[in-house]
């Protein structure tokens, strides 16, 4: 028996049934899609499947093989692709849609970049002008009333472009901010139905900003919004339960110091991050005062809920970065090499991450795996090399 059959025979094994919670996603191979499956928990890609097409009809024929497997999904991270949710409606009726906010950051960041560097071209032309008006004889007043009606012309340009850039970088850290679980500046928790309106209203503000994709992009936005603001809803809602144990003010304040941390992570110069650690420390010695030994207990039960809020479908885009090169050297991959691909991806040990020195597998079925091409039925040679 070929590798390839075997790798296929070992997946159409797998009992899928743990998995409840998934991205699913879409690449091409050569113009043809290949359809993807990844758990969220345990990141183990329970489908991967070249088709010659990715409509509802393709979507559903994939999860149905899957459920047969065992596979009982009740939430699903996706993008914006249609042909996803009617597949999913299809075979889970009752599972949650949930929309990534990784398509939305990155549109954004796509639109963003074009204004900032029409932003920057404006100030270029603005600056020739006026070096321009330098080398103009002051005998020559024709020449220089025309030159400056030029500059004044680019200054007005310049003017307009940074004021559109300014609107649509204040937008887009509405949206950003509307993705938040908590406020900052009061503590209060945020709800679904707040995230779903801050991004409405971010959307109606890039509507109004009169630059080239503008327009589509808030349209997308606004469509995307309910979906988004699903996962604040369902981690809003478990926050809550937990001031049946704990006072709610000392929640807001774990949500808080779990933000200040992730800020204090991000790259930044002492003089910007000091003044988070101090805040930081300051949320802390609250809590302590609160709740005492408690403390701890509170932190580590929020941050579990806040890394299982799933939110963005960072699984499939990491399985998408490790497929992308084999789809990219080779002419056209067959089902034959996504079994092996599938296998092998699922049986590896992780060297870094969140399961890093684990496997897929190992992380879904808790059944440690040492060599994936054992259990493929390549055991390691005896002979000495």
């Amino acid at each position: 028996m070929q590798a390839e059959e075997r790798a296929k025979a070992l997946n159409a094994q797998a009992d899928l049934s743990l998995i409840k919670h998934s991205a699913l996603d879409e690449m091409f191979s050569q113009g043809e899609p290949v359809l993807a499956g990844v758990d969220l928990a345990s990141g183990y890609l329970f489908a991967l499947q070249l088709r010659s097409g990715r409509a509802g009809e393709d979507w559903a024929e994939v999860l149905g093989q899957a459920q047969a497997q065992g596979l009982e999904l009740s939430m699903v991270v996706k993008d914006a692709a249609r042909g996803i949710a009617a597949g999913v409606h299809a075979v889970f009726p009752e599972a949650e849609q949930r929309d990534d906010c990784f398509h939305v950051l990155y549109e954004l960041n796509k639109v963003r970049r074009q204004l900032e560097q029409g932003a920057y071209a404006a100030i270029g032309r603005e600056q020739e002008t006026q070096e321009a008006l330098g080398k103009i004889r002051a005998q020559d007043q024709k020449r220089r009333r025309g030159h400056k009606q030029k500059m004044a012309r680019a200054r007005r340009e310049c003017e307009q472009a940074m004021a559109r850039f300014d609107a649509f970088e204040a937008a887009t850290a509405q949206v950003r901010e509307a993705l938040e679980y908590v406020d900052l500046t009061t503590g209060e928790l945020r709800s679904g139905e707040h995230a779903q309106r801050r991004m409405t209203q971010a959307a109606q503000a890039i509507e109004r900003i009169e630059a080239p994709g503008c327009r589509k992009l808030a349209g997308y936005v606004a469509n995307r919004a309910p979906g988004l603001a699903l996962a604040t809803t369902a981690l809003h809602t478990q926050l809550l339960a937990l001031a049946n144990t704990y006072p709610l003010a000392a929640v807001g304040l774990a949500c808080l110091i779990w933000r200040w941390v992730s800020a204090c992570k991000r790259g930044s110069a002492p003089w910007q991050r000091n003044p988070k650690l101090r805040l930081l420390a300051g949320a802390y010695a609250h809590l302590q005062s609160l709740l005492g030994s408690r403390t701890n207990t509170l932190l580590d039960t929020v941050k579990g809920l806040l890394d299982n809020r799933y939110r963005a479908s960072s699984a499939i885009e990491g399985f998408n970065a490790a497929l992308r090169p084999y789809l990219y050297v080779h002419k056209g991959v067959t089902q034959n090499f996504l079994e092996l691909f599938r296998a092998h991806y699922n049986l590896r040990t992780r060297r870094w991450g969140r399961h890093k020195g684990t496997s897929a597998r190992e992380c879904l079925t808790s059944t440690p795996v040492t060599d994936w091409l054992s259990l493929l039925g390549y055991p390691p040679s005896g002979r000495l090399h």
